[in-house]
């Protein structure tokens, strides 16, 4: 990496290494989108929760959906203020994520959690729908790992 100082002396350095591997797995930017580009506009408990649903099938399976739904509790719990989303983003990003492929189970939960950003007043119901939707997940993966019944 080349670096300007102040008196326009040109200063190499080494890039500093990665520690603890790749910070921009293939799994935040195989779709359409990044993942990245819609956790951007929610606040700390949303975009964890949004993040680690969005990952689930690609990482950490059955534990991501647990984490996101700590998440989405706690921010129930907390409810932390945040900005609301406004009209004309939350329009972009419900498109965005129609546009990136997922199953019908995880864009409903992806959808529910920007829809919870969205619809502030009556959010209490949207945090519900979010975390009943990753319940959801988890109830299918529990099903999955199970295996066809005898």
């Amino acid at each position: 990496m080349t670096v300007q100082n102040t008196q326009t002396e040109t200063v190499r350095t080494e890039a500093a290494p990665q520690q603890g591997g790749n910070t921009n797995p293939g799994y935040y930017k195989n779709r359409a989108f990044e993942c990245v580009g819609f956790a951007q506009y929610l606040n700390f408990n949303l975009g964890n929760a949004f993040k680690y649903i969005w990952r689930h099938k690609e990482k950490g399976g059955r534990e991501d959906l647990e984490k996101a739904l700590r998440y989405l509790e706690r921010q129930r719990a907390d409810a932390p203020k945040f900005k609301k989303l406004k009209c004309r983003r939350y329009e972009k990003m419900y498109a965005g994520l129609k546009d990136c492929g997922f199953d019908g189970g995880t864009e409903a939960a992806l959808l529910a959690v920007i829809s919870a950003a969205y619809y502030i007043r009556d959010g209490e119901d949207n945090f519900a729908w979010a975390a009943a939707c990753v319940e959801d997940l988890l109830e299918k993966c529990r099903l999955k790992r199970a295996g066809p019944a005898p």
